[in-house]
């Protein structure tokens, strides 16, 4: 019990080092819940300035089997607009009522620098999120319960987990995926994670955290994989210094335990969230060749246990029976 004690009170210090926008799994106190919904299905209606193509068999991380949905591509290079509704969902639940539709209000833009232009995919399994590329978008989220109702969410008790958040820091391939909370929410860095809060509401990682200085991906291929030449190729004479140390195997997959370490958190705060997904490149170094211009989003309510986190010792107790 000792060693416990002392155990716990290292760790504690630790975490309250990280900063007071910094959470472990054991301090979140979670209501709500998303899991797969293999069964759901997402309408896309009011779409401005951007076409809609069913597409099927979708693979956003080159590893998992997605299923089926839509793909968006900006028409023109001006801003465009859909809503995605999510419907026949069967595993999404606040405070134990189930929610039956969840709408995502998307607004996007090419980003200003590149020839092509915004697109992406969606799936109709929410867990899996969308897909974007060449610009970013702003997302605001309704949550309705069966009888028609918004979800109203109490500060403190529903937190979204914000993954796949990557970095990459090659001459050919330069972005940090990032996510940046407008309103209806608190952006949380979650202690673990390759992932940091900036600006009070920005999450990114600050350094690499997918391929590793060999050119693997560890992220989605893990350790098994082989190092890619031409990403090796475009490695700096630094890089150690601006990747991280012992990426977890292959973090980056839908089931993974140490999906965490490209995970923030969103602590929800009432019955709409407004969010912006992109990538941020502005300090390339001028040896960069091509900016990174694509990125999976997707959200969880399961809160990855923290590594290093300390767990209480079982006490055994001894029953005997006294005649009195």
């Amino acid at each position: 019990m000792q060693q416990y004690k002392k155990d716990l009170d290292s760790y504690n210090q630790k975490l309250s080092q990280a900063g007071k926008n910094v959470v472990d799994s054991r301090s979140v106190i979670q209501k709500l819940t998303i899991q797969s919904e293999p069964n759901a299905k997402v309408s896309i209606t009011n779409a401005r300035n951007v076409t809609i193509t069913p597409y099927n068999d979708f693979s956003f991380n080159g590893v998992d089997k997605m299923g089926n949905g839509y793909i968006f591509k900006i028409i023109n290079n001006a801003p465009a607009s859909f809503d995605a509704t999510w419907t026949g969902l069967s595993h999404l639940t606040y405070n134990g009522k189930r929610i039956t539709k969840v709408i995502m209000h998307f607004k996007g833009d090419s980003y200003s620098n590149q020839n092509s232009q915004w697109g992406g995919g969606i799936t109709n399994n929410i867990y899996y999120g969308f897909h974007q590329y060449q610009g970013s978008s702003t997302i605001h989220f309704e949550w309705f319960y069966e009888d028609g109702s918004k979800v109203n969410f109490e500060n403190g008790t529903a937190y979204l987990a914000v993954a796949s958040l990557n970095t990459y820091f090659q001459k050919t391939r330069w972005g940090y995926e990032r996510t940046t909370v407008i309103s209806g929410g608190k952006a949380l860095a979650l202690y673990g994670s390759s992932v940091s809060l900036h600006n009070e509401n920005e999450l990114y990682s600050d350094k690499a955290n997918t391929l590793d200085t060999t050119g693997r991906d560890i992220a989605a291929g893990g350790y098994d994989s082989k190092p890619w030449q031409p990403w090796v190729d475009s490695m700096f004479s630094n890089q150690k210094d601006i990747t991280n140390p012992n990426i977890p195997d292959k973090w980056d997959t839908a089931d993974s335990p140490y999906r965490y370490y490209g995970a923030g958190l969103i602590a929800l705060n009432g019955s709409d969230l407004t969010i912006k997904v992109d990538i941020k490149r502005d300090d390339a170094p001028k040896e960069v060749t091509h900016l990174w211009d694509n990125q999976w989003f997707n959200i969880g309510t399961v809160i990855p246990e923290t590594p290093g986190s300390v767990t209480p010792p079982e006490i055994h107790y001894n029953h005997t029976n006294v005649a009195l």
